[in-house]
């Protein structure tokens, strides 16, 4: 039980936490939420207040200790436990951390939580943990508890696109327009599809007024899409340089820090392992390369085959690195990380990567990860894997570069935004794949692929020691959801 002294000096804590934390000093709204946990360990609110706002402050591996100790001590099976769980998942997920996730995300829902807030949070959590379809029901649950937040009927448009169903997406992303000025769902149905004179949104786009710089970024690249799907290629021109022009001022890159990174790998992973095949189950199939160069058609045609699994578009051998290297700072990647990861026994990063994604796998001998940035990592993933097959897809730079620069990729791929960075990144990614050439790297050209469709198919299949199969000649009948910009 709590002296009335403590009881008081807590809430006075509590007090300082929320107060600095509203006015956006999170580093003293952490420090006296911690304070409050210290002196009266059992009030919730320190715990939540705290985890909640190192969630805020990016800090994420502390908000998820914090936010699992808050849950250890809330009532077992109460709403007061489950909106601890609710952001125990959030933090999870960021973290790459998707078995964990989905098993956090089961117990909040033993909770009795049925407010929209905390169903959207958990539907989000297992669609990022690659669990689209158990995303569904519980993003429909949160339409259903307050259907005018715009925000819920976005996140339940985007898992159903991603599904492929087009029309619920339309119909979600149409409910998030109408529930407020939501940019991303505009953004979300100019690219669902093309649009025609007879059908588009470019007098209701044109009326908008955003707010802040990347609401601006979305705006724009939507009136370019539809305005290029009617064929006015000035006008679609016009809103395009607008666009990325916003997003530059939204998400700044420096060519200096990506070619510092560049440089480390060269310097402290100079040459391929010397070491035998580890025959691991399943063997990896890791498919990089330049986004728009390919690599989505490469990954249907691999997964056609009877032996074979897509897992997605996973950041989870990257944040292995980070996690297994022990390096600090916020950047996943960096000069700094790459030095601490050359010196790490490569086993600690299979580990973490066979963990945190075997609860996708479902018994094929081929697992496919298609994050196409994982260029970025070939040496290590043949360090880790030495026998993973590490497909690199080329495309004519021109395409890929101008098809990069056709999107808003958000934070993704901040070098897209203006031609003098696509060209420096371009010439960083080429400097960083001649190294990896001589780690068995299998290179496949999309024009040769188009061009010598069965021929190419048959080498492919070959290099990655695959039995042909006749289903692999036609990747679009592959049924399944596909994480790209594409589809």
């Amino acid at each position: 039980m709590l002296m009335p002294t403590t009881n008081v000096h807590a809430d006075n804590l509590i007090a300082q936490a929320t107060a600095a934390r509203r006015r956006g000093d999170l580093k003293t709204a952490i420090s006296a939420a911690r304070q409050a946990t210290e002196v009266a360990p059992d009030r919730l609110d320190g715990w939540y207040i705290w985890g909640t706002t190192a969630m805020m402050a990016q800090a994420f591996n502390e908000a998820e200790q914090v936010l699992a100790e808050g849950a250890r001590r809330a009532p077992a099976h109460t709403p007061a436990q489950g909106r601890f769980l609710v952001q125990r998942a959030r933090a999870l997920v960021t973290l790459g951390r998707g078995r964990e996730t989905c098993e956090v995300v089961r117990d909040a829902l033993n909770c009795g939580l049925t407010d929209g807030a905390s169903l959207n949070i958990l539907g989000a959590a297992l669609s990022q943990a690659g669990r689209p379809e158990d995303a569904v029901p519980l993003l429909e649950l949160a339409v259903r508890a307050d259907p005018k937040v715009a925000d819920y009927w976005y996140n339940l448009g985007g898992v159903q696109q991603f599904l492929g169903d087009m029309d619920a997406a339309e119909f979600g992303y149409e409910r998030a327009v109408a529930a407020g000025e939501h940019f991303s769902a505009h953004l979300a149905l100019a690219r669902l599809k093309k649009w025609s004179a007879d059908s588009h949104h470019i007098d209701r786009l044109k009326a908008l007024k955003p707010a802040t710089v990347i609401d601006a970024a979305r705006l724009n690249y939507a009136l370019f899409k539809e305005y290029d799907d009617l064929g006015d290629y000035d006008q679609a021109w016009t809103y395009l340089q607008s666009g990325a022009q916003a997003a530059k001022q939204a998400y700044p890159w420096t060519a200096a820090d990506e070619a510092a990174v560049v440089d480390a790998w060269r310097t402290h992973i100079p040459h391929p392992p010397v070491q035998a095949s580890s025959g691991h189950h399943p063997r990896r199939i890791f498919i990089v390369g330049l986004p728009r160069s390919g690599t989505t058609l490469v990954e249907r045609i691999l997964t056609a085959h009877s032996d074979v699994q897509a897992l997605g578009e996973l950041q989870t051998f990257g944040l292995g690195v980070k996690h297994g290297s022990g390096a600090g700072g916020r950047n996943l990647l960096d000069a700094e990380t790459i030095a601490a990861a050359a010196q790490t026994d490569p086993q600690i990063f299979a580990q973490y990567y066979d963990l945190e994604t075997a609860y996708l796998h479902t018994g094929a001998g081929h697992t496919i990860d298609k994050l196409p940035h994982n260029h970025d990592y070939v040496g290590l993933i043949r360090r880790a894997y030495p026998d993973a097959l590490i497909i690199h897809v080329r495309r004519d730079p021109m395409d890929s570069l101008f098809g990069a620069y056709k999107l808003l990729f958000a934070h993704a791929h901040r070098w897209s935004y203006s031609f003098d960075d696509l060209a420096a990144h371009y010439g960083h990614y080429r400097t960083l794949m001649d190294h990896w050439a001589a780690f068995g790297v299998i290179d496949v050209s999309l024009e040769t692929l188009i061009q010598c469709p069965e021929f190419e198919i048959r080498r492919l299949l070959k290099a990655c020691h695959l039995p042909f199969e006749d289903a692999c000649l036609s990747p679009h009948d592959v049924q399944g959801a596909v994480a790209t910009a594409s589809s």
